[in-house]
C-alpha cells in the first residue's frame, strides 16, 4: 500500500493518535505525528487551566480539529469555543492561541499548510494499540478498493 516518498517516511502509513497524547511534556504540549512536503499534522494536549500561548504563523494555514475536551480559540477577532470534532480554520498570518477552560485535558489535531521544518516526533511502540485502532484486512472484498484499482489501471494504461 506505500506509495511514494514524503518527509517523514513513504507512503501511507497509519497510526493511532493515542500513542502521540502525551500529557507528560508539560502543560501544552505539541507532537509532530506526521509531515510530508506540503501537509503536517500535529496533537496538541492541553492540561486543564493551560493554553498554548501565543501562536503565530505567517505562511501556514492551520486547521484544528478538536478531538476531546473543550476549547476556545483566542485571536485578535475573539473568542471561539468548540466541542469534541468542532473545527476552525485559522488562516495564515492570524494570531492565536488555544485555551483550556475546564477540568477535563484537551486534545486539538492540528493540518498545517505548508508543514514547516519541525521533525515528526516517535510515537509509542505499541503493536497492541495501534492494532486496536487501525483495522487493515486488504483480502475483503471492497467497492472502493476496487474503484482506485479501476482508476489507478486506467491512468497507467493511459
Amino acid at each position: 500500500m506505500e506509495r511514494g516518498p514524503g518527509r517523514g517516511g513513504t507512503g501511507v502509513r497509519p497510526v493511532d493518535l493515542r500513542d502521540y497524547a502525551d500529557f507528560r511534556r508539560g502543560p501544552a504540549s505539541c507532537v509532530r505525528v506526521f509531515a510530508s512536503d506540503h501537509l503536517a499534522v500535529d496533537l496538541w494536549c492541553i492540561e486543564p487551566g493551560a493554553s498554548t500561548g501565543v501562536l503565530h504563523h505567517p505562511d501556514q494555514d492551520i486547521a484544528y480539529t478538536v478531538i476531546g475536551g473543550r476549547s476556545w480559540f483566542v485571536t485578535d477577532d475573539g473568542e471561539v469555543g468548540l466541542d469534541p470534532l468542532g473545527a476552525l480554520l485559522v488562516p495564515a498570518d492570524t494570531i492565536h492561541g488555544i485555551d483550556n477552560r475546564l477540568a477535563d485535558p484537551l486534545i486539538v489535531l492540528a493540518a498545517t499548510s505548508p508543514p514547516g521544518s519541525a521533525q515528526e516526533d516517535a510515537a509509542s511502540d505499541d503493536a497492541a494499540a495501534l492494532a486496536a485502532a487501525v483495522h487493515l484486512d486488504p483480502d475483503r472484498p471492497n467497492p472502493l478498493r476496487r474503484a482506485i484499482e479501476t482508476l489507478l489501471g486506467n491512468r497507467r494504461s493511459d
